[in-house]
């Protein structure tokens, strides 16, 4: 029961984490192209950043007192100050939950206050740039800050690069999902057309998140399985870990999909006016490609429990 609690809670931890990230991104990134603007007017970002920031805080405390008792070896309700404190001052892992808790109450606070002012868009960079350090905090929850030396530093920066391609990306997908499932895009050319502007105008945006992770993966999972072949074929951690690269590959090539004829098919039913199947298409498409996103998510909340070697 405890490992399932304990995959359950990283699993939210990055899910959560990488939503508060990419959403703010994604809106700075839109909000700043006139263009593609319109295809964002109406989200309630305000609403959904400031739910998954709470959300965030209660996850980051819960696995605060998860740890504890687990590295303590007692329940969770037998959990005192002293073990807390010493956890949380005298562990890296303890030390990175602090600072993801202060990131989070810091973001609530600039997300306050600028919904009082009434101009949401002007919290995007300051929240994009708070949710990612409290993102990149969820290295030291895995192997990513256990190396040593200049290997070490390597692998570090390489895993918060990672974290942070990783959480753009899935944000986006889970977004363009969400522009395609509103019944505003599905029903009028005008916003159908600025939905596909937007999906397009992305591409290159898209094309440095994957990179990044190409190359941030292969630096990162190389280190932590030595570069051996037969770590990845003989142990559970390399099984899991050619699962996930299959996962990727299945979203890379959905993503290639849309960029190359999935979105030019929408835009010239746009221009010939009937976009009807073209949507559906391109809707269930960017479902399979969310849903192997959380496969993932997944994925890798097992594997940061796991012995790479």
């Amino acid at each position: 029961m405890f490992d399932l609690s304990a995959y359950a809670l990283r699993f939210l931890e990055y899910l959560v984490l990488m939503v508060l990230f990419g959403v703010p991104l994604f809106g700075w990134y839109g909000s700043r192209r006139p263009a593609l603007a319109d295809a964002l007017a109406g989200w309630p970002f305000m609403g959904v950043l400031l739910v998954s920031a709470a959300f965030g805080l209660v996850l980051t405390g819960a696995d605060v007192f998860l740890k504890t008792a687990g590295i303590m070896g007692m329940p969770v309700a037998d959990v005192d100050r002293e073990s807390l404190g010493w956890y949380l001052f005298e562990t890296s892992a303890g030390r990175a939950a602090m600072a993801r808790g202060v990131l989070l109450i810091a973001m609530m606070s600039v997300l306050g206050w600028h919904r009082r002012r009434g101009k949401v868009e002007s919290a995007f960079p300051q929240a994009a740039t708070l949710a990612g350090g409290a993102l990149a905090s969820l290295a030291w929850n895995g192997h990513a800050a256990a190396g040593e030396g200049v290997a070490g530093a390597v692998r570090l920066a390489a895993g918060l690069v990672h974290l942070l391609a990783a959480g753009g990306w899935i944000a986006a997908v889970l977004m363009f999902l969400g522009m395609l499932l509103r019944r505003k895009e599905a029903s009028g050319n005008e916003r159908l057309r600025s939905t596909h502007d937007f999906l397009h105008g992305f591409s290159t945006l898209g094309t440095i998140f994957v990179a990044a992770l190409v190359v941030s993966g292969v630096a990162h999972y190389g280190d932590l399985t030595a570069w051996s072949l037969s770590t990845l074929l003989q142990s559970t951690y390399g099984n899991l870990l050619l699962f996930k690269l299959a996962l990727f590959g299945g979203m890379l090539g959905l993503g290639a999909l849309h960029r190359w004829t999935l979105v030019p098919r929408l835009g010239r039913a746009l221009t010939n006016g009937d976009p009807a199947q073209q949507v559906r298409a391109l809707r269930q498409s960017v479902a399979a490609e969310s849903a192997l996103a959380i496969l993932i998510l997944i994925v890798v909340a097992v594997l940061g429990t796991l012995s790479p070697i």
